[in-house]
């Protein structure tokens, strides 16, 4: 009877946080409309990131990310390093809400849905001229 109650017990299902997997794909640019290799895009507010990513040397990222379900998203854009990519750029924040599909009911894991998002080309200012 008590390893009957104790495979039970085992079986039962943990409850998860809900979660939703974005993937985002832009291209960052400078004000001449050269890429900028280094930025850092990744989700606003995110309790739980999972992969973010950073521009190639075409300006480029295509990236994935786990976060909590939402009802506003942003993306913040970064110059992190400095000099590396040919001087420091303004931060911005891109909403992408309506761009993104709605979450649904969490299913058994906390799964509650995905979408995949191009967020087009962001222009950077140069800051430290």
């Amino acid at each position: 009877m008590a390893i009957a109650l104790l495979m039970s017990a085992s079986c039962e299902k943990e409850k998860r946080d809900p979660y939703y997997v974005i993937w985002f794909s832009a291209t960052v640019v400078d004000e001449a409309g050269e890429p900028i290799q280094g930025i850092h895009l990744y989700p606003k507010n995110a309790e739980f990131v999972g992969r973010t990513g950073y521009t190639d040397h075409n300006g480029k990222i295509a990236a994935r990310s786990y976060t909590e379900p939402r009802k506003r998203w942003i993306i913040c854009v970064e110059d992190i390093d400095g000099e590396y990519n040919r001087g420091t750029y303004e931060s911005k924040e891109i909403d992408i809400t309506n761009k993104v599909a709605p979450a649904t009911k969490p299913d058994e894991w906390g799964y509650s849905g995905s979408c995949s998002v191009d967020v087009g080309t962001i222009t950077l200012r140069r800051i430290d001229n």
